[in-house]
């Protein structure tokens, strides 16, 4: 790995060198390795002594430009959860009000088959949001049946 970081940095250095004199194209072979560096040439180039961003960004800003400014958080809630139908049949919806607290294994809707009811689960905690179907109405496999938002589990 280490051996991949410094050839990293050499491609890098090798790349603002080119900025810097103006290159398009820079061709190295050293045995068995080659390396070929091409760049577009711009109509108004102008060589510069700038230093380049890298060109393997690792997502952290440099220091220089990192603001003291309170920033906006970027937390969203997480999105609504699709309980859905694991089988066909007629959907009969739990007493549960829209915006009450369910609880992981909590049932929220039964779905019978041939008079057999299967229980459709909240499969983690979390605020009902609404429901996607009526009680009594026939439902398909995968056709979703409650929203919910999940909540923590601690």
């Amino acid at each position: 790995m280490e051996m991949v970081n410094e050839a990293l940095e050499q491609v890098e250095q090798l790349a603002q060198l080119m900025a810097q004199h103006g290159a398009t194209r820079v061709e190295l072979s050293d045995g068995a390795t080659q390396i070929t560096l091409a760049r577009a040439a711009s109509a108004g180039s102008v060589p510069h002594t700038d230093e380049l961003p890298p060109l393997f960004l690792s997502g952290y800003a440099h220091a220089e430009t990192v603001s003291e400014e309170p920033t906006e958080s970027l937390w969203q809630p997480p999105a609504l959860l699709e309980v859905r139908s694991e089988v066909v049949g007629y959907c009969t919806l739990a007493p549960i009000d829209i915006g009450s607290a369910v609880e992981r294994g909590q049932t929220l809707a039964t779905v019978e088959v041939l008079g057999i009811p299967n229980e459709v689960v909240a499969p983690l905690p979390g605020v009902l949001e609404g429901w996607a179907v009526e009680s009594g109405q026939p439902v398909q496999y995968g056709q979703t049946i409650a929203y919910l938002r999940p909540l923590s589990e601690e």
